[in-house]
């Protein structure tokens, strides 16, 4: 109970949810840092040499996911979400905008190193 209601005052008007939320997104990027190289650390031999790319993905990510719970005003759910220790659905698509965001963003940088023949 003491975790809700820090995220109901995050809500209230005047109050400045947006910017406590862009408070913890450096912790949001950390942790998608760690959960990153945790996953690379579990793969095979050949994406061993990718662990530098975790910090520099999780940055944009996390700077995605703080602007689309603020966007979509759905910080109360996601919150919920996390408390429930699963993912849902609101999670999920502030999750896929991300990465369709992210991809194409990086779309240009891809055409370019692997051109299409």
């Amino acid at each position: 109970m003491v975790l809700q209601i820090p995220i109901l005052f995050m809500q209230l008007p005047g109050f400045g949810g947006g910017s406590l939320l862009s408070l913890v997104r450096p912790q949001v990027e950390a942790h998608m840092t760690r959960e990153c190289l945790k996953a690379l650390g579990k793969a095979e031999n050949g994406l061993s040499g990718l662990q530098g790319l975790c910090g520099d993905i999780a940055r944009p990510a996390s700077v995605c996911v703080v602007q689309e719970i603020e966007r979509n005003g759905s910080m109360l759910q996601v919150a919920a979400e996390a408390l429930a220790g699963k993912p849902g659905p609101v999670s999920m698509q502030v999750a896929a905008t991300c990465i369709s965001k992210l991809m194409d963003a990086a779309r240009p940088s891809w055409d370019q190193q692997f051109p299409l023949r």
